[in-house]
């Protein structure tokens, strides 16, 4: 056996396994139950029944580099968006621009105020290696300070009238197409037996003016006990995502459509492929792996 030979038997394969995206979010799921959601500092004492209180969070986001220092516009391609919402998911508000869900609720702070609750620097910056599956610290660590994030909240209030409270109640959409002639049965019997009207759910969609009540109308579809709900929504769920104006929204319907049908096939789920093209559909990858890591890869029927 020459040298040459015997380097060649001891010599490595060298392999590529993964793709770049795949390695940058490869401990956005592992460490996630070691870095829990930010809490929130604690609503003022009110009465449930007469007013409402909220925060509403925005995290701004920033990459260093040594040449420009600190900026939003040196993010890469698979970073977050210089705004983020509480979720660290895309939001086309900031600080400067955000509006409140309806004209009920007033802004009890003036301004947006950085959150300096967690461990922070003296301006609300938190650093790491990378925004998903790192670990933050409030300062500056050399070769482990990438990226950093600040935290924005503002709270809003609005009270609650009789008349807000009773339009609640009463502005709860129907689904389903109850018969006149069989009045006196039961709830449940009623959705058991009538036929899924995707009709009346376009109507209701748009009468809708923001994604927050399109995915309102859906939600009380989802619930829904009716027996195959599930299949007929997701046949229909391209056709209600071009409804929505959000990606964040589309997302949301679609993961918690999905989960209802794992629940319901005890963990079995087999998709059509109009079903997979809903899911394909999404605009970002990392949608259609959060979708998947919810309800288990594992069990997924492609």
């Amino acid at each position: 056996m020459t040298v040459e030979q015997d380097h060649d038997k001891h010599q490595r394969p060298f392999r590529i396994r993964k793709s770049l995206r795949e390695l940058v979010h490869k401990s956005r799921v592992s460490k996630s139950s070691n870095n829990p959601a930010l809490s929130l500092p604690p609503l003022p004492y009110h009465d449930h029944k007469c007013e409402e209180y909220a925060y509403d969070v925005l995290f701004e986001c920033q990459r260093g580099s040594l040449a420009v220092g600190y900026s939003s516009k040196t993010l890469l391609q698979f970073d977050p968006n210089p705004w983020c919402d509480a979720d660290m998911r895309f939001t086309p508000m900031n600080i400067e621009n955000y509006q409140l869900p309806d004209p009920t609720w007033q802004w009890v702070s003036k301004d947006w105020m950085i959150d300096m609750t967690e461990d922070v620097d003296e301006a609300g910056w938190q650093y790491a290696l990378k925004f998903h599956g790192a670990v933050w610290h409030g300062n500056y660590k050399h070769f482990r300070s990438f990226v950093r994030r600040r935290r924005w909240i503002r709270l809003r209030h609005r009270l609650l009238t009789g008349q807000q409270l009773q339009q609640q109640q009463s502005d709860e959409p129907l689904l389903l197409d109850l018969s006149e002639s069989t009045p006196t049965c039961s709830p449940s019997a009623a959705a058991a037996d009538v036929p899924y009207n995707d009709k009346d759910i376009m109507e209701r969609l748009q009468k809708c003016r923001l994604d927050r009540e399109r995915l309102a109308v859906l939600n009380r579809a989802i619930q829904s006990t009716l027996p195959g709900l599930e299949d007929q929504l997701l046949e229909k769920a391209i056709d209600y995502m071009d409804m929505f104006d959000y990606d964040d929204t589309k997302y949301k319907f679609l993961a918690q459509l999905l989960q209802k049908k794992c629940d319901s096939d005890q963990g079995k789920i087999h998709l059509t492929e109009r079903e997979k093209k809903a899911v394909q559909s999404l605009r970002f990858y990392y949608d259609i792996q959060s979708i998947l890591d919810t309800i288990d890869p594992n069990v997924v029927t492609r």
